[in-house]
Order: C-alpha cells, then structure tokens, then sequence
C-alpha cells in the first residue's frame, strides 16, 4: 500500500499546493475571463462556473469510489494475494444507473450553454418586455444600442461606427449604458476578437461576416467611484492622463474600471501575440462628445481652407496660407485671434492671425506626406480601405502599435525609428514595396525628423 500511496502523495501534494495558492491570488488581470463586467461575459463566467462544480463533484465522486474500492478490497495477506476473485461482467444495474446520471448531467450543462449561445448571437428584441425583465434591462439601453463593424488586418483592429459615420483604429470607445452591435470581419487570415471581461471570443473568417454584442455593467466598472474617476473622458484627453499617471504600461491590473483589454486569440502571423486593442467605457455625455469630436475632424467640409482675401473669417477661424519659412511652396495653419475684414491676409505682426501649431508640427505634417506615410495611414478622413490603422485624433489614444505599447512620445519615436524592433514583422517595416531604400527606413539615425512626426503626431487631438 505504502508503494501504491506514495507516488500519489508526491504527485497530489504539489498539484493541491498550486490550485489553493491560484484561489487565493487575483483573478481580475487585464484579460481575465474570471472578472466579468458585462452582462454575455457574466453569462459565459456561470456556465464555466457550472461546468467547474460539476467536474469538481464527478472527480470527487470517481476518485472516492476508486479509494474505497482500494482501500476495501485490498490484500490483507499473501494468501489473499494469491486468490484469484470470482469474475464477472459488470451490474446492468449500475451501469444504466451511471448512464441516466451522466445523461442528467449533460441536460444540466446543456441547458444554460444552449441559452448563452442564443444570447451571445442575437441581440434581445426591444419590445420582449419579459426577455428585458429577465435579464435587467431596460428598453432604452437595445434601442439606444451603437453599432460598430470590426475589420481585422495584420496587425491591428479597424473600428467603424456607421451611425456616425466615424472611423478609427484599435480603441474601441463605447458607452456603458447602451448595447454594442459588433460586426465581424476580416481582409487577410482568420482573427479572433476576444474581449474577455465584456464579450467573450468570435472568430472572424475570411469571406464570412460573424457577430457579437454586449453590454457593460455600470455598478461593476464604478465599483464604488464616481462615473468621472471610473470611466475618465476621452474626448478631453482625460483618460488618456489618468491611464499614464496611475500604472506602467506593463502592469497587470487595470488602473480605472472602465478601460478592457482585448486581443487576438487566432494565429495570424510573425505579430499575432502583439495584435491587441483596448475597450474604453464612457458615459453617455462623453460618448457623445468623443463622437462629435471625431465628426468634425474627419468631415472633409471643416478642414481649413486656403485663404480667400474676398472673405471675412470670424475670430478662431482656421485657414492656411503660405509660409516660405518652412521651405519653398509650403504652407502653415494660421488662427484668427479676432473677426477678420476682407483683404486682410495673416499678417503676425498685425496680431490678428496666431500660428495655429509650432514650426515642428507644420514640418511634421509635410514629412507625414514625402515620406509616404498617407498612402497607409488616414489622418483627419474615415480611411475605411485604408492599409495602415486610421490616425485621426491620435494623440488621444492611450496606445500605439496596436496596444502594445504606450503612446507617448518616447514609445513612439522608438516606433519610428524602427518598428519591426518593437513588433516584428509588422507589415509597416515588412510590407509589400517597403524595402531598405524606403525613406520610412531611413529614420532610425535621425532625430530631428523622428521628433517632428512624433509632435505632429501626438498634437491630433
């Protein structure tokens, strides 16, 4: 018996050490399924739940009956030993008895799976009163729902809201109180949009459109704080400066309930495990303002204008206007500091126009565009079919690199200088036409013009 108990001893003892140190620990990292905040995410966390229990029950129940049996039947003597026991072949009555039961059990797991899989899928009617009361939701919370489509691409997300006309890229800004729609797709491999504490997992499949929806949980993402300190603004820039100041960048809890962690869970490429994305919780009236903000920016009849001298502009009017001090042909963003008369051109020392950015901006932008980077990237535009992800209001972004890394300027200029470093084989170092005579390679020994693209860069907001 001392051989038999040993071995499982040795084996056990470490195994137990190991789960009951795991169920003292936290559970709720960034990415973990075992810290719902949403009501399909909670769905899916019960019926894990229930499937651990029920396992749980059966090992117990399993391995207790093998114990016994051992512990009954064993060898008391060398003569019993030597014994050979009656044979038989089994208890009709056992086994069908062990048959109903693990029937039951199955019933028992396949009802609640059944249900989450219906309300993973499809997003409950409106005016299903008795589905609303069921699951606590009010009417206004479907009707209000916001529908965003996500595009997969190596490696990064494309986040398109057709209600509002807007795109953007790899932050998925949503409002607690209502129901996301989230369609599925994909331009290249097979992905996988997984948002463990909101929505679960879904793949997306090439020539196949997938679907998933959620709905966050107001009372858990506040935990206690108020809207403002658990779901900061990110129109403003707010959540942006509470996210830097309350974490580094590679700690493994969320600084503020209402910033999600998500990634894909589908091997795409060299760059898969680097293809993340963020999910950033707002109230309705921030929703509203980050939606406004992103409207105006990427309306192409609000871009400044040239300046027309058979115009009068009224005061904080944007116009551009040539300045030969950032090099022949060039022209700058110019504010107008009070009303403007006709005929009267920016003129810095009358003081009625302002320079609307610095001199490391305007230069920026231009290197923005000689060095190729518009043919990939959107900046101020939707840039659906665009191939790189859309930069429109990118100094906002908590982000870069597809949530790899912070988006600061010491991330980012390390991102310029050389981004296949920092996520290699990414497809702006490694894709089609870009070779070592591409300028964008050429900026891993320069610093003047790294700076300047990260200040333009950074000053979208």
């Amino acid at each position: 018996m001392r051989r038999f108990f040993n071995p499982l001893v040795r084996f056990y003892t470490p195994l137990f050490y190991l789960l009951l140190h795991s169920s003292c620990s936290r559970v709720d990292h960034k990415q973990s399924a075992l810290d719902p905040k949403g009501l399909v995410s909670q769905n899916q966390y019960d019926i894990f739940m229930l499937s651990v229990w029920i396992t749980i029950f059966l090992f117990c129940a399993v391995g207790g009956c093998l114990l016994y049996v051992l512990w009954r039947y064993r060898a008391k003597t060398k003569e019993e030993a030597m014994e050979i026991p009656p044979q038989s072949h089994g208890n009709s009555k056992t086994e069908v008895s062990l048959i109903l039961a693990s029937a039951v059990i199955l019933v028992i797991l396949a009802i609640p799976t059944l249900q989450g899989v219906v309300l993973m899928n499809r997003v409950p009617d409106a005016n299903d009163e008795a589905t609303l009361k069921k699951l606590n939701l009010d009417r206004s919370q479907i009707e209000g729902a916001v529908t965003v489509n996500v595009t997969g691409k190596r490696f990064f997300w494309i986040f398109e809201y057709p209600q509002y006309g807007i795109v953007t890229a790899n932050e998925l800004v949503f409002p607690a109180s209502k129901a996301i729609r989230i369609n599925l797709r994909t331009e290249d491999v097979i992905h996988s949009f997984w948002l463990p504490k909101l929505a679960g997992k879904m793949d997306l499949m090439p020539g196949q459109e997938n679907f998933l929806w959620f709905i966050a949980d107001q009372e858990k993402i506040r935990s206690g704080k108020s809207s403002e300190e658990a779901m900061p603004s990110v129109f403003d820039g707010k959540m942006r400066q509470v996210v830097f100041a309350k974490q580094k960048f590679t700690d493994e809890f969320e600084p503020v309930g209402g910033l999600f962690y998500g990634q894909c869970a589908e091997y795409c490429g060299n760059s898969h495990a680097y293809m993340s994305f963020r999910a950033l919780a707002q109230t309705d009236a921030d929703f509203d303002a980050w939606v406004k903000r992103f409207q105006n920016s990427q309306n192409p009849n609000m871009q400044p204008t040239t300046y027309n001298p058979e115009m009068e502009y009224e005061k904080d009017t944007i116009i551009t206007f040539a300045d030969d001090s950032l090099g022949e042909n060039s022209v700058r963003e110019y504010r107008s500091t009070k009303k403007i008369a006709k005929g009267e051109a920016p003129n810095l020392s009358a003081k009625s126009w302002e320079k609307a950015h610095s001199d490391n901006y305007e230069i920026g932008k231009q290197l923005f565009s000689s060095l190729q980077c518009v043919q990939c990237h959107a900046v101020n535009r939707t840039g659906i079919g665009a191939k790189g992800p859309n930069l429109t209001l990118f100094g906002l972004r908590t982000s870069l690199a597809a949530g790899w890394m912070r988006n600061d300027e010491e991330s980012l200029a390390d991102w310029l200088k050389n981004s296949n470093e920092v996520k290699f084989g990414n497809l702006m170092w490694n894709g089609e036409g870009v070779d070592d005579n591409h300028p964008l390679r050429q900026l891993e020994d320069d610093d003047v013009k790294v700076n300047q693209l990260v200040e333009y860069l950074l000053e979208q907001i």
